[in-house]
């Protein structure tokens, strides 16, 4: 709250009037803010398929955020799938409206991205506010029991088919660093369009294992690791899933410091997990009303609720924490960095799913 200036000798009157001049702005602020979202429908721009850990929590935030947010605006999910979520991203920050009409939720690894591959990347991270992110998320490498592989150091022997997605998205980014860093032997098969799709795969015995995020595994499949038909090997970030303290992180499988500083660095979107991001200039006033009010869902009984249907964990983290993560992993010094991007060149030779670029139409000539 804001501290009025000090008055020595002033009449009752001026008092008022210096106390006006403080605190009138501040309602018309809020007036503003909830006259622009007061009818108006704000759309959460996914992108990965309509299936998956990002669109879930998207839909639950969809069912519950438009209550605290001023003017109450309605909630809706729009998919744009393409690149591991850099296709939405590119849009977002380069086509999309700017006014707070629409946020984003993309991988957890848009600053990791941005570096890795900047001839696919069309943003700066650092442009796309964070609005607050529902829970940190740790990617787990998950292998089918009769794949023959109970821990990690079974795959530097062995080799397994893993299925991945885009080349901006973890499911390929992190196999393919346990490859090049840890010396795994993995058969990478890419292009299936999202973590659904490569689960399907995965329960068929097309592929032996897949890195997805453990909300996803715990939303869709808790009850089969629990079996034991699914085995985790390996999980991703910068600390362990507290559901998980036993299962080793991907950078604690080395004592190289230099492949753990890059192990790490790739690991930071762990940190960032499921969550919003606003658009490239959004006024200062909107942002603060979409961040508080995202934070003010994250404790709402209704909400948590919800979640608990959903087996959504809920472990939410500051708009401005999350920006600060990704200044730190923009920071990465240049050699590392580059490290890091030659081993994940390959990407192309791997993808085998969904490859083929669209034919463009030729336009037909005017007679």
């Amino acid at each position: 709250m804001r501290e009025f200036p000090k008055l020595v000798s002033l009449a009752c009157g001026a008092v008022v009037a210096v106390a006006m001049a403080v605190a009138g702005p501040l309602p018309a602020k809020a007036d503003a803010v909830e006259d622009f979202y007061k009818g108006k429908t704000l759309k959460i721009l996914v992108g990965y398929p309509p299936a998956g850990s990002y669109t879930a929590y998207a839909q639950l935030a969809s069912r519950h955020y438009g209550k605290f947010i001023p003017g109450k605006p309605n909630v809706i999910v729009q998919n744009m799938a393409g690149a591991g979520s850099l296709v939405a991203a590119n849009y977002f920050t380069n086509v999309a409206p700017k006014d707070g009409s629409m946020i984003g939720m993309f991988a957890d690894t848009l600053a990791v991205s941005q570096l890795l591959f900047p001839d696919k990347v069309k943003f700066d991270a650092t442009d796309m506010p964070y609005i607050g992110s529902f829970t940190p998320i740790n990617p787990v490498l998950m292998v089918r029991a009769d794949a023959g592989v109970k821990e990690f150091k079974d795959v530097l022997s062995k080799q397994i088919v893993v299925g991945c997605t885009g080349a901006g998205s973890q499911s390929y980014i992190m196999p393919r660093a346990m490859m090049s860093q840890l010396g795994a032997k993995f058969q990478l098969i890419c292009g299936y369009r999202g973590s659904a799709a490569q689960t399907l795969a995965l329960v068929r015995g097309e592929i032996d294992a897949q890195s997805s995020a453990w909300a996803s595994w715990r939303i869709r499949y808790l009850d089969d690791i629990k079996k034991g038909k699914l085995v985790p090997i390996v999980q991703v970030g910068i600390e362990r899933e507290k559901e998980l303290p036993n299962l080793v992180l991907m950078h604690e499988l080395t004592k190289d410091a230099d492949k753990q500083k890059i192990l790490k660095f790739l690991s930071i979107g762990g940190a960032i997990g499921r969550g919003f991001n606003a658009p490239k200039g959004i006024d200062k006033d909107k942002l603060a009303a979409l961040r508080s009010g995202f934070m003010a869902m994250t404790r709402d009984a209704a909400f948590l609720a919800d979640a608990k249907k959903q087996r959504a964990n809920i472990d939410p983290t500051t708009g401005t924490k999350l920006d600060a993560l990704t200044k730190e992993a923009l920071a990465t010094p240049e050699n590392l960095v580059a490290e890091a991007r030659e081993s994940m060149k390959g990407y192309k030779k791997n993808c085998t799913k969904n490859c083929a670029s669209p034919k463009k139409k030729k336009k037909k000539k005017k007679e």
